[in-house]
């Protein structure tokens, strides 16, 4: 009988190697050091469950799993994050992107194990705790960024449900900023509509010097203000 696949995305070597070396006997350990090789290796390999790290140079974690979820070949692999941040700091907007669990560094191999043995066991569905809508909505945003500068700038959002969204800028907004999201295009309107205010849970740079992608979550959760014309 064929061993499961896993694939491990780390970019920190000794990660990937203890991981390899702890489960070789249960799984076929896969490895990727970078965003670009890791999806290589589940377009080509199709693992049955993805270990990942959040924080990675370059493509972090949460672009690779919004990524894998766009995919037809990978939207339905389980994915486990994994970092040295609290996870309730992480775990929120990882559960509303469908990721199934979550596991701070450092860890131990048993509690990797009972994790990957509960995402082997998972049938193939797709992870959402609300439905969200993926088509691409240009946005006015104002906040504060990682400077202290305040800001208004244009964005777009990809990825939106009632609870939250992924939000793309040209600013860095720091984890726990908020910010005013404002519906942009609609020449016939002098001061653009404010449509929710949100809380900035993660943020993630697309390429090293920009743009950035946002987790955010809506306070309160929003009506389903996609719709308004």
């Amino acid at each position: 009988m064929d061993k499961r696949k896993l694939l491990v995305v780390d970019d920190e070597p000794q990660v990937r190697r203890l991981v390899s070396e702890a489960f070789a006997a249960q799984y076929e350990v896969l490895t990727a050091g970078t965003g670009e090789e890791a999806i290589r290796r589940a377009v080509l390999d199709r693992p049955n469950c993805i270990l990942m790290d959040v924080m990675m140079p370059q493509m972090g974690g949460f672009i690779l799993c919004e990524i894998f979820k766009s995919m037809r070949q990978t939207k339905l692999i389980p994915i486990i994050l994994m970092s040295g941040k609290p996870r309730q700091m992480v775990w929120p907007m990882a559960q509303e992107m469908g990721i199934l669990d979550y596991i701070e560094k450092p860890f131990s191999i048993e509690g990797m194990s009972n994790l990957l043995k509960r995402a082997l066991q998972k049938s193939p569905v797709e992870r959402r705790r609300a439905p969200r809508v993926t088509m691409k909505i240009p946005i006015i945003v104002r906040g504060t960024d990682e400077s202290g500068s305040a800001f208004e700038v244009c964005g777009e959002t990809g990825d939106v449900s009632r609870l939250g969204a992924l939000v793309r800028l040209p600013v860095r907004v720091p984890v726990g900023g908020l910010i005013e999201i404002r519906q942009a295009g609609i020449p016939s309107s002098d001061r653009p509509t404010l449509l929710t205010e949100a809380q900035v849970a993660w943020n993630d740079p697309i390429t090293p010097s920009g743009p950035f992608l946002h987790g955010c979550e809506f306070s309160p959760a929003s009506s389903e203000w996609i719709i308004i014309q």
